[in-house]
């Protein structure tokens, strides 16, 4: 991270695959003052070999044009640039597991939330829905 760049908000889940409420990768969505991070959540310190397409799905907050709620805990990120990221929240402790996402409905629109004023502040992205 750049020395003035600070973490403003973290919320744990995982990205799905497909459409489906399934997925191989845990993540750790990180929102800063400048980016939207995505970071692989390791089980037992297991290095995962899906770790680099985590990451890959982090962008720069001024690239960032809408972030919305979408079916149980997931959230739509989409880019100026085309790219959308789904994330799927999961309870803040415990081991996050995907039934999680059941109870995670709160913590979804808390990143959606946290995402869309940051772009506001920033006075950055473009097309932001209202909360």
């Amino acid at each position: 991270m750049a020395p003035d760049e600070r973490i403003l908000f973290t919320q744990r889940g995982y990205l799905p695959i497909g459409a489906t409420p399934l997925s191989a990768y845990g993540a750790l969505l990180i929102l800063t003052t400048g980016r939207l991070l995505f970071a692989p959540a390791r089980i037992w310190k297991i290095r995962n070999p899906g770790e680099a397409w985590v990451r890959a799905k982090s962008m720069s907050l001024s690239d960032v044009t809408t972030a919305d709620p979408a079916s149980g805990a997931r959230l739509t990120i989409s880019s100026r640039y085309g790219d959308t990221v789904s994330f799927c929240a999961v309870l803040p402790t415990g081991l996050g597991f995907i039934w999680q996402v059941r109870d995670a409905v709160p913590y979804r629109d808390e990143a959606v939330r946290r995402i869309r004023e940051a772009i506001r502040i920033t006075g950055v992205g473009g097309g932001m829905g209202q909360p």
